[in-house]
């Protein structure tokens, strides 16, 4: 019989639940990488939203706070140029050190600090007409007066904003401004140069680490997952960074540029210095129409790779456990079909030998009644032959003959009574049976030609064997025969067992020989009609006992290995009532 599992169905099953448990696994995890994303752009965005308001609040608070500083030196140098007109040149030094000013240079129109100072007096006294005479375009000053130069340098906060009037090109040659933090420089009316006053950098410094960008952006960059936080002028110079050490570089890349000037923000994955990656929110800062800078915050992306880590082992272990669950599922399935398919090919054989035995039966009662009318003929032919048509010589030799042709016919009319009955349905009475009286008969039957070919016949009954409902005439015929069989099969002696036991709902009846065994190309088909290992057999009796045991609702089963004996197993409902009997005896 084909078998009705295929292997190949099998895997193709596999490899499809493979292919659908990975396609939902790395939708699962993609699903899963894009929302990871989404929440730390939300959180990017966020985070630059409310830096980017406290920042254009603070920088504007910071550009007023410049101007008012810058306004307060610009007072201090308008006050020292005043006391310059009536005062002598020390009094800059007192007012330097009273106002906390760094230093105050008075330089002449090179850039040169200015010596030429009246010895005393102030600079309207007699020796300032002298010194006016001694200095042409002096006369200018009051010109100069309305139209006062005025520099500033060291502004980080303010907007730009044009100078009053041009420096020099004398002056920003000399870059006097240069080791300043921050200062302011006028036109001088009390002499022919400029008054430069220069802050007190330790004042600077204190203000600009008070003024709240920096601060802002320290503590910013001590938020959990912030890597880095930095604010850019309008000239891409860091203005304020969370890694003081940056201030005054420049971040001139592309994509900064880009954000500048097209005022519009962007956010992007990037991979920073060792292989770290980071989502990085880009956002111009503009206020009231002007370019304050940029604003870039990067956040760490190592908990989105982590979570994306732990999703993916997740989503693994999940495929593969679903994965594992199909395949046995599968597996089970396909085992259930193919014992379903098995038992369905079993009763279609079953059905099948049933139809053929059905025919032959039928077949064998058409032939057997047609048979049996001449052999019924025959043998009362041969009863009158004897009785009336006795020979005058020769008599003995006349008997011989008769009794020859009596017996062949009586040997045809058995034959035909087997055929009959494959073909007459059975008819059972059932009764309680005691299975070890049934098998002591089967033995005392049977112990004459056992003794005759060398044979030991044992008998086991189990002593808790209930009483079991069946025909007893039948299942003895049953037995004899596979008693029978197995005398046969051991020419040369032997040992023959016969086992009664209970199992569960059934009896179990079985007859081991230590004979010849049966060949394994008849195993398979023993119980079929006209199959025997005998020279002389019909191959009926086996089939008639199938036919019987079947009727019982039992089942009959052969294991044999040529050489080394035959088992039959006879398996049948019984009526659960114990005994308390025991049989078990060498016959």
């Amino acid at each position: 019989m084909r078998k009705s599992f295929q292997p190949r169905y099998f895997l193709a099953s596999i490899a499809l639940l493979l292919v659908v448990v990975s396609l939902y696994s790395a939708s699962a995890i993609r699903r899963t990488q894009h929302e990871l994303t989404r929440q730390l752009e939300e959180k990017g965005i966020a985070l630059a939203d409310v830096f980017e308001t406290s920042s254009r609040n603070a920088i504007q608070g910071n550009a007023l706070i410049e101007e008012m500083i810058a306004q307060r030196l610009l007072d201090n140098a308008r006050l020292i140029d005043q006391l310059l007109l009536s005062r002598p040149p020390a009094v800059v030094k007192r007012v330097s050190a009273m106002n906390r000013l760094q230093r105050v240079d008075l330089l002449d129109r090179a850039g040169r600090p200015y010596t030429r100072f009246p010895q005393s007096g102030g600079m309207m006294g007699p020796g300032m007409m002298e010194m006016m005479k001694q200095n042409p375009g002096s006369e200018e000053i009051g010109e100069t007066h309305r139209r006062m130069m005025m520099y500033m340098w060291g502004r980080q906060w303010g907007l730009p904003r044009e100078e009053t009037v041009p420096t020099p090109p004398a002056l920003k040659s000399q870059k006097f401004w240069e080791g300043s933090l921050f200062g302011v420089a006028i036109e001088a009316r009390s002499f022919p140069g400029i008054i430069a006053v220069h802050a007190d950098a330790d004042y600077v410094l204190n203000f600009r680490e008070e003024i709240g960008v920096e601060r802002q952006i320290q503590e910013l960059a001590r938020q959990p997952g912030v890597e880095e936080v930095a604010l850019l002028g309008p000239d891409l110079a860091v203005l304020a960074h969370s890694n003081p050490s940056r201030i005054g570089e420049r971040e001139d890349d592309d994509v900064t540029r880009q954000v500048l000037n097209d005022h519009k923000g962007l956010t992007r994955l990037v991979t920073r210095d060792g292989g770290r990656g980071a989502f990085e929110v880009v956002r111009p800062i503009r206020l009231d129409g002007s370019r304050l800078g940029v604003l870039k915050v990067a956040l760490s992306a190592a908990p989105v790779e982590q979570e994306w880590a732990r999703d993916l082992r997740s989503a693994v272990v999940l495929g593969l456990a679903v994965l594992l669950a199909g395949a046995l599922g599968m597996g089970v399935i396909f085992y259930i079909q193919d014992r379903h398919l098995g038992e369905v090919k079993t009763l279609e054989a079953e059905v099948e030998r049933r139809d053929r035995l059905s025919a032959l039966g039928n077949l064998a009662a058409g032939v057997a009644h047609e048979v049996r009318n001449p052999l019924n003929a025959i043998a009362m032919g041969l009863q009158r032959l004897r009785g009336e048509f006795r020979p005058a010589e020769n008599e003995s030799e006349f008997a011989r003959f008769v009794d020859l042709m009596q017996g062949e016919v009586k040997r045809l009319n058995g034959i035909v009574e087997e055929f009959l009955s494959l073909a007459r349905p059975l008819s059972l009475k059932r009764d309680a049976v005691r299975i070890a009286d049934l098998l002591g008969e089967v033995t005392v039957l049977v112990k004459a030609d056992a003794d005759a070919r060398g044979i030991k016949v044992l008998l086991d009954v189990s002593s808790d064997l209930p009483l079991a409902h069946l025909d007893g005439d039948h299942m003895k015929q049953v037995l004899l025969n596979l008693v029978l069989n197995g005398l046969e099969a051991m020419p040369h002696g032997g040992t023959l067992m016969i086992a009664a036991s209970a199992r569960g709902q059934s009896l179990i009846l079985t007859v081991e020989d230590t004979g010849e065994g049966v060949p394994a190309d008849l195993l398979p088909k023993i119980f079929e009609p006209y199959v025997s290992t005998k020279a002389k057999g019909m191959g009926l009796g086996l089939a008639i006992a199938r036919r019987i045991v079947e009727a019982h609702g039992g089942r009959i089963a052969v294991e044999s290995q040529p050489g080394h004996g035959t088992r039959f197993a006879v398996s049948v409902p019984l009526d659960p009532q114990p005994l308390t009997s025991k049989s078990s005896q060498d016959v």
